[in-house]
């Protein structure tokens, strides 16, 4: 349905609308909502993490609570029509949605066959399936990639086939659920640029959902923010919002935008704590090859106690994998990784498990049990803990990462930043060695970003080695020493500061300054770089 018709009535109007999980006298995740969504706006949803941001845009477009065990009550109104008067599907196409995880859209191998495959949902005639697809792989810059395979893509690249899936519906009305999340600093950019160029273009209305908003204020008009009691807490231009509603941002554990916010650098607020000269992980010579491709070649380097080394580069670089090897989890091709001068080959598997802790990527490949308690004690009960320890351990747990309400919560029911919380808590019950993080901040609000960094750097503090992959350079900012990948090899191995200074190496593994000096950047006290 195309509404031709009232083009200045709002295109979505919620009006006193509640949503729970489960039964209608739960606590709700969101309570009384009301606000109105305008045509041809662009308007940034904001809140902490757990605050039902993207459960509220499965609401938008009517996919829940009909798709889960949920109840809602009141009314949301797209051009002035109940949506619960849609039929089955017909929504989704007016209101089309970008996730966070690409992948979690995708259904075919490659790019043509995953294009096609929506347009012959809408019954488009197969004469004219080729040049639609040509026609918005060129929207999306992505012209000449209809014979690519899916996985074999960046994640930038992944990210702009499934904008491109969700244009071919032709909707009123698009919403971005974190979508640059995972993508490394210029490939946010880039999708955020071509974001803007689309809206302009085909005079969409865009509600993103995200947490920092730095790099959307030029597209914003608006923003919402949903508090952690699931009302709405502020509605406002962004330039008035986060002045005069700042302390109530902060107390909300908001991210602030950096030219709004009087908070130190991550540099800043984490006194260097000087490494100690004990190897704890060496990797030497190391190659790995997928499927005959070469992923990573003659990679080199150690990880000292006490010290946070991070890993950065461009999505596709090797950064996972070869966070992946260190922890044993995959073989070498070629060339060998230690433990304390110990082959990882060596080491029997428990013990391995006691000296290093893993956090993957995504949370959900490391969950085993059916409740947030029964995944904290999983790993205790294999290490012989009495049940009052195991009880005390994980209520701590619980309390350091605000899970204590979810105890009984199935894992993959949480919210995406709640399933972080639990993957990094569940490698805490004992102190190891050395701890090993896949983007452990994403998809996490200010307030817990700054608990997580706290409690990972009172461990450094305790000589316990970190090794981080980011794409966030404050946090690169803030390391003893960064390790830049660059088409599988090491490209750069040395403290942040001198990173700093290498603009064309910064360029060409696609990374950016941290926003402390991206400041002096605009005031012309360092060089031009990426904008």
């Amino acid at each position: 349905m195309k509404v031709l018709e009232g083009r200045q009535q709002p295109i979505l109007e919620v009006r006193d609308f509640s949503f729970s999980y489960g039964e209608i006298d739960e606590q709700p995740l969101f309570d009384g909502l009301r606000f109105t969504l305008n045509r041809n706006d662009v308007t940034l949803l904001m809140g902490a993490s757990g605050a039902g941001k993207s459960s509220l845009a499965l609401c938008l477009n009517g996919l829940y609570p009909e798709a889960i065990e949920g109840t809602a009550s009141g009314d949301i109104l797209f051009y002035g029509k109940n949506i619960s008067e849609f039929e089955r599907g017909e929504l989704t196409q007016e209101i089309g949605i970008v996730f966070q995880d690409p992948e979690s859209q995708f259904c075919m191998m490659t790019v043509e066959d995953e294009l096609a495959f929506t347009l012959e949902n809408r019954k488009i005639p197969a004469p004219a399936i080729r040049g639609r697809i040509k026609a918005v792989l060129k929207a999306v810059g992505m012209e000449g990639f209809e014979n690519n395979k899916i996985h074999e893509l960046s994640g930038g690249q992944k990210q702009k086939v499934a904008l491109a899936a969700v244009l071919l519906l032709e909707p009123e009305m698009l919403i971005l659920d974190e979508p640059t999340a995972n993508l490394d600093p210029v490939s946010s950019l880039e999708f955020i640029k071509l974001v803007g160029k689309i809206q302009k273009e085909r005079q969409l209305s865009v509600l993103i959902i995200e947490h920092q908003a730095d790099d959307w204020l030029d597209l914003i008009s608006r923003v919402l923010v949903i508090g952690r009691d699931g009302q709405l807490l502020a509605d406002d231009r962004p330039e008035r919002l986060f002045t005069e509603k700042k302390q109530i941002l902060e107390q909300e554990g908001i991210f602030l935008p950096d030219a709004y916010s009087d908070s130190p650098a991550f540099r800043e607020k984490w006194a260097r704590i000087v490494p100690s000269e004990k190897n704890v992980l060496s990797v030497r010579g190391l190659s790995f090859s997928r499927r005959k491709q070469e992923v990573l070649k003659n990679v080199s380097m150690n990880v000292c106690g006490g010290e946070l080394v991070v890993i950065v580069g461009e999505n596709g670089a090797g950064k996972s994998t070869l966070l992946q090897l260190m922890a044993g989890l995959l073989d070498p091709c070629a060339g060998t990784i230690s433990l304390f001068d110990r082959p990882l080959g060596t080491w029997q598997e428990k013990d391995l498990r006691k000296r290093m802790g893993f956090v993957f990527q995504n949370p959900e490949h490391q969950f085993i049990t059916d409740t947030v308690y029964e995944e904290l004690t999983f790993g205790m009960k294999l290490n012989g803990y009495a049940d009052e320890g195991m009880e005390s351990a994980a209520d701590h747990l619980m309390e350091q990462f605000h899970l204590k309400a979810y105890r009984n919560n199935n894992p993959f029911a949480l919210s995406g930043g709640q399933k972080r919380r639990l993957s990094v808590a569940t490698v805490l019950e004992e102190t190891p060695d050395i701890l090993l993080f896949d983007e452990p901040t994403f998809g996490q609000d200010a307030a817990t970003t700054l608990e997580l960094m706290d409690y990972v750097m009172a461990l450094k503090a305790k000589g316990i080695a970190i090794v981080f992959v980011t794409h966030d350079m404050d946090i690169v900012d803030a390391a003893d020493r960064v390790v830049v990948l660059k088409q599988g090899k090491v490209a750069f191995s040395d403290r942040p500061a001198s990173l700093w200074k290498e603009g064309e190496l910064l360029q060409a593994a696609r990374l950016r300054l941290p926003a402390r000096l991206r400041k002096s950047v605009e005031e012309g006290e360092l060089y031009d770089l990426i904008h």
